[in-house]
């Protein structure tokens, strides 16, 4: 037998021997280790997106996490690490028998573990890394994206720090901590209180706690794991602030460990070609000349390239790569008088939803980068050019999609617990100083234009003094002091939250001083079977439009599109009378909740994006300038207290020629009231009587079987009180009518 054949044949004796071995091990009911995923799978049952279908520990997250300060040399840690979940404190907490697919939360589908951590409770994170030979002799840092909420870190057994806070990023520079051994143990101890604790949780609740407007949790690691080398002095950080109407950029650079003569050397591009460059000290502000500045908007995203080499003696010490837009935002007052919102000196109306940021298959995390890209893709295709951030910090990547895409950001502060005292948190001042990192985090991103404070009434105080801070913390974004509820006559934005099909914003005069948005309306609830997070949800089509129901469930995509085209009509009317804005509740189901545009799985849009596009273009449309029929009172009449039980009701007679194709009804009045043709009663208006009690105005298109009660001739309108509205002595009523053209 010749040598080749020996060969060849010993092979097959081996590779059979194996295959022997390891099929008599799974007989065994035993689990090894072959390199493959190493038993990890997402846990079955649940509503999963394409893209968690498509996750694995070997693709799982690995784009580069932070695009506005690139370093090219970085290692991602994204995958699976041991883990455990014991008491607090107990001394087992290195027995990490289990795996976790990092960075996916404990709770999620996606990490392969799908529990609840009690606050009682610790999560035991472990992963053992080398370091290349080239990093040897610098500071290495591990960073870590988010983690919810309170971390402690060891490195081979070595305490190395702990960080409190469950959306900002932090890191550690572990070099001090790495002995000579080529593999080193990352060890994190986590422990979460989610809602019964005194941090910001948003929407985060325990089991026992869910319901309609409250979700499943997050904790532990929820974000990407990295690390990189740096040099002793390195770019810590860097802010860049536009002055579009200067056609200047100002860049701030934060410097660890500045060495004397050090100098940054900061270039500019478009599409590769250098525009400007500055070569300056690095702890002074920086102004680069941009000539000829590329505006940055929805309509057109244009992003300068950004390379920032900071410089001793002729070496380079440090070099990142940003990115950067030509953007200004502000505010003034239209030909009528009203306060409306500018970007780079042209009014925008402003419409996009909610965004709660929640994946059924991450929880708070995006199961892969396209994910992301696809869902503000979509956000484009429906026609919105904005998109509100609701009570969470997205991972910066999704940030950065929005730069390049252009959508507009309202970011929401994530805020405490509705149970949580002012003084159980410091005072305020911790929660002050989170925000603090949260604008420092995302201020270099173009795409984000206003902060929104506190939502409804979550746990809100000092809202003076803390708009003020804001509004000085930031000069170049719009502020909102609280959406929807109890506001205070401070900040930039007059945020409404109405969720009735004819909504309606505060009557103000032309001297009004802030910009008048609605921050939360529409909510259509509609199930789409096989699509929902609970299988079972069943809801009966309520749909009561002429006594104006909130919250209507529709379960036919027709009726749906009907009648989310008449209420777009509505809320576009509304620009008439100083509205600026409208965010419509919500961009994807979320568990429970079933109004989003698309469900909570992302593969179905509830109206096709065309229909969507095309329903919306009448929000972006010149201001329609109607034929004013019936007048709004020069001098409007004042009601009288109502007692309680009592009612009244207030009327306009007018005269017509024909009966017109469109008539539009303008409505001054609040609380709840119902609005009669000629005796015959054709709508009821819901106001908030109870969070928002103040007069509000609201105009509809009048319905075809409206239009079939007027006649030529003299005619009645009538607006009656119900009784249980609640007005006060100075408080105004009032109706007008305005013909459009069909």
């Amino acid at each position: 037998m010749n040598e080749h054949k020996k060969r060849y044949q010993h092979v097959i004796l081996n590779i059979n021997r194996r295959i022997l071995f390891v099929s008599v091990f799974f007989l065994m009911g035993f689990k090894i280790n072959v390199g493959f995923s190493q038993d990890w799978k997402p846990v079955e049952g649940q509503l999963m997106t394409t893209w968690g279908s498509s996750v694995t520990p070997e693709n799982v997250l690995q784009e580069y996490p932070r695009p506005q300060m690139v370093r090219k040399n970085w290692i991602n840690l994204n995958g699976l690490w041991d883990f455990s979940i014991s008491n607090n404190g107990s001394k087992d907490s290195m027995t990490l028998s289990r795996k976790i697919l990092v960075p996916f939360c404990v709770e999620s589908a996606l990490s392969g573990i799908k529990e609840t951590v009690r606050p009682s409770q610790q999560m035991n994170y472990r992963k053992y890394i080398s370091i290349p030979d080239t990093w040897i002799g610098k500071k290495i840092l591990l960073h870590f994206d988010a983690v919810d909420e309170y971390t402690k870190l060891w490195i081979d057994g070595n305490f190395v720090g702990d960080h409190k806070g469950g959306y900002d990023a932090f890191q550690f520079d572990i070099a001090p901590f790495l002995r000579s051994g080529k593999q080193h143990e990352i060890k994190l101890i986590v422990t979460d209180s989610t809602d019964t604790g005194n941090q910001p949780a948003g929407k985060q609740v325990l089991p026992e706690r869910l319901n309609k407007v409250k979700y499943t949790a997050t904790s532990g690691i929820w974000q990407t794991v990295w690390m990189e080398p740096v040099a002793n002095s390195y770019i810590k950080n860097i802010k860049v602030t536009p002055q579009f109407n200067q056609s200047t950029c100002t860049v701030e650079v934060d410097l660890e460990n500045h060495i004397k003569g050090t100098q940054i050397k900061i270039q500019a591009f478009d599409n590769g070609k250098e525009v400007a460059s500055v070569i300056a000290d690095p702890t002074n502000k920086i102004q680069l000349e941009i000539k000829n500045a590329k505006p940055w908007s929805p309509d057109s995203p244009f992003l300068y390239d950004l390379k920032l080499t900071l410089v001793k003696d002729g070496n380079k010490l440090d070099e990142v790569t940003s990115y950067f837009g030509m953007r200004n935002v502000s505010m003034a007052r239209d030909q009528s008088g009203f306060m409306r919102i500018f970007l780079n000196n042209k009014q925008i109306y402003q419409l996009g939803a909610l965004d709660q940021g929640y994946w059924p298959d991450g929880i708070l995390t995006p199961p892969s980068d396209q994910a992301i890209s696809t869902e503000i893709a979509y956000l484009k295709s429906v026609g919105a050019n904005m998109e509100r951030i609701h009570m969470k910090v997205q991972p910066e990547r999704w940030y950065y999609h929005c730069d390049k895409q252009g959508i507009l950001v309202w970011q929401d502060m994530v805020s405490l617990s509705k149970n949580v005292l002012r003084s159980q948190y410091g005072n305020g001042t911790n929660w002050e100083a989170y925000c603090e990192k949260i604008i420092n985090q995302l201020s270099n991103h173009p795409s984000i234009i206003q902060w929104v404070i506190f939502n409804e009434s979550w746990a809100q105080f000092d809202t003076e003094r803390i708009t003020e801070w804001f509004k000085k913390k930031d000069t170049s974004r719009l502020v909102t002091n609280a959406s929807g509820w109890n506001d205070y006559p401070v900040g930039d934005i007059r945020d409404i939250h109405d969720y009735t099909f004819i909504p309606a914003i505060p009557y103000v005069t032309n001297s009004y001083p802030r910009a008048i948005v609605l921050g939360e309306a529409g909510g259509f609830d509609m199930p789409v079977a096989n699509h929902t997070w609970n299988p079972s949800l069943k809801m009966p089509e309520t749909v009561d439009w002429l006594n104006d129901m909130r919250r209507v469930v529709i379960n036919n995509t027709n009726l749906f599109a009907e009648k989310y085209n008449e209420w777009m009509s509505s809320v576009s009317l509304l620009r008439n009378h100083g509205m600026n804005a409208v965010v419509y509740t919500q961009l994807s189901d979320v568990e429970n909740e079933v109004n989003g545009w698309m469900t909570y799985d992302r593969k179905v849009s509830k109206v096709s994006a065309k229909q969507f596009a095309d329903i919306h273009k009448q929000f972006y449309a010149p201001l329609p300038q109607g034929e004013t029929l019936v007048a709004l009172s020069a001098n409007p009449q004042t009601v009288g207290l109502i007692k309680k039980g009592g009612s009244i009701s207030f009327t306009k007679e007018f005269t017509m020629e024909k009966v017109p194709e469109k008539l539009g009804l303008i409505l001054v009045n609040k609380g709840i009231s119902e609005i009669y043709i000629n005796g015959e009663k054709i709508m009821g208006i819901s106001n908030f009587i109870k969070k928002d009690a103040e007069v509000k105005v609201s105009e509809v298109i009048l319905p075809e079987a409206a239009l079939k009660m007027l006649k030529a001739g003299l005619n009645t309108v009538m607006l009656k009180f119900i009784p249980g509205s609640i007005y006060n002595a100075e408080d105004i009523v009032d109706i007008g009518l305005k013909q459009y053209e069909k």
